[in-house]
């Protein structure tokens, strides 16, 4: 994973040494953008992660944030991997579990998960967690007792890392240097091909005016997969000038802008479809129709 290795190490090994005492939290603390996310999929999936934990389990909390969603997604993950209920073919009891634990209330949710989890090694991942009291109406459902269970904390919240993280294994993401930006560029940008001379050239400046930021360089390599010419690069490299700004909030706004404003119109409608929507939840196919 561009520019993450040694991040990537530090959380393998703090995932699989076991500490004294309770079940550990473990944050990533960074803007947004930075690649907090990306980072966790890679450990989330990582062959020593999967020979560790009994039962894997990942919840988008977002800034507007719905506990009885949170506690659905990771019950879902909790029983599925239960071995006594695999006999059923996956899709089955996917859509088994849904309606089942949709009936149920929240207070119900909350009592099933630890139940679910107790006498279990768990990995519990919470991605986007913006405030405390998100975190403070979850934590109750995690067991404590069993060493080696971590609850991986993805925020900005530096609040929120201070108050759920265990004592010195918060893990601090950092921004790309111009290397690690050129390197993710050019995989994102391209196949295997090799870019000619004045292109590189302009490719370099875009890839430096992003700033170290992992979502801006990607969004613009892609949206340059579609530029065969060279002065539509450099109309992009103007673009990028644009994105520059200290606030984190702001910097993705920017960047999604810039995006969309390539788009043609179909696919700005169809973007702005899916914006209704709450971020990571289910969208219903029947809720759309092509006009």
């Amino acid at each position: 994973m561009v520019g993450c290795d040694d991040q990537m190490k530090r959380l393998l090994e703090d995932l699989t040494t076991c500490y004294s005492g309770e079940s550990k939290v473990i944050p990533i603390v960074e803007m947004g953008g930075i690649g907090k996310t990306a980072l966790a999929n890679e450990v989330y999936n990582h062959e020593s992660v999967l020979r560790r934990f009994d039962v894997r389990a990942w919840a988008t909390v977002s800034q507007q944030h719905n506990i009885k969603e949170i506690l659905l997604s990771l019950l879902q993950s909790t029983i599925k991997m239960d071995d006594t209920v695999k006999t059923r073919g996956e899709a089955e009891l996917a859509d088994m579990l849904q309606k089942c634990l949709k009936r149920k209330s929240e207070a119900e949710l909350e009592d099933m998960l630890p139940k679910s989890l107790t006498g279990k090694r768990y990995l519990i991942l919470l991605d986007d967690m913006w405030e405390t009291e998100a975190w403070d109406a979850v934590r109750q459902c995690f067991p404590r007792e069993l060493k080696g269970s971590t609850i991986l904390l993805m925020t900005r919240n530096t609040e929120v890392a201070y108050e759920a993280g265990t004592k010195n294994l918060s893990l601090q993401m950092g921004f790309m240097d111009q290397d690690e930006s050129w390197i993710l560029f050019k995989s994102a940008e391209l196949s295997s091909e090799s870019l000619p001379y004045e292109f590189e050239t302009v490719g370099k400046k875009i890839a430096e005016k992003c700033h170290g930021v992992p979502l801006t360089i990607v969004v613009v390599a892609e949206l340059l997969k579609s530029k065969g010419e060279i002065e539509d690069w450099k109309s992009v490299a103007k673009d990028v000038k644009s994105l520059v700004t200290n606030d984190p909030d702001e910097l993705c706004s920017r960047v999604l802008g810039l995006r969309y404003n390539h788009l043609t119109s179909n696919l700005k409608a169809c973007l702005l479809h899916f914006g209704i929507f709450r971020e990571d939840s289910e969208i219903p196919t029947k809720g759309f129709m092509r006009s």
